[in-house]
């Protein structure tokens, strides 16, 4: 699968998330995992927070230059974090403060786990990512705005 293809099919999995098809995006999102290297799914996990970024931006503008973005967790008196969500918290956090090193070390922590906690801390990023989006579309049409479609 080419770089472009993959994009594609990542474009293609937050619209299904978005549109609460979640069988349809792990469909995709398997389909991408199974064409890909960790370094091409660190990649996927990027443009998913870029997705995010973009969104916060859409949302709240650009922050200060001396501002950072930052993404609240549950209450932790609810009881404790699952270690996927703060996995895709930390890593869309540190993407939209352009903090590289950081999104790769958590990364590799998350690859370097059990196959099946890596997969639940991908699956907790598109989630999170089709949730900020969700809220983003809700406040467009709020707002009377129609959301930029998608060219392909």
């Amino acid at each position: 699968m080419d770089t472009h293809r993959r994009a594609q099919l990542v474009v293609d999995v937050l619209q299904h998330a978005v549109n609460s098809d979640f069988d349809q995006a792990m469909q995709v999102m398997s389909e991408i995992a199974a064409a890909s290297d960790r370094r091409q799914m660190y990649g996927v996990c990027c443009g998913l927070a870029d997705a995010a970024r973009q969104t916060l931006v859409r949302l709240y503008g650009h922050p200060s230059p001396e501002g950072l973005w930052a993404l609240a967790a549950p209450d932790p008196e609810h009881g404790p974090q699952h270690p996927a969500h703060a996995f895709s918290l930390r890593f869309i956090t540190a993407y939209a403060n352009g903090d590289l090193p950081t999104c790769e070390a958590l990364h590799l922590a998350a690859a370097s786990a059990r196959q099946e906690d890596y997969e639940h801390s991908v699956i907790a990023l598109v989630v999170d990512v089709a949730n900020l989006a969700s809220v983003a579309l809700q406040e467009l049409a709020d707002n009377g705005e129609k959301p930029v479609q998608h060219p392909h």
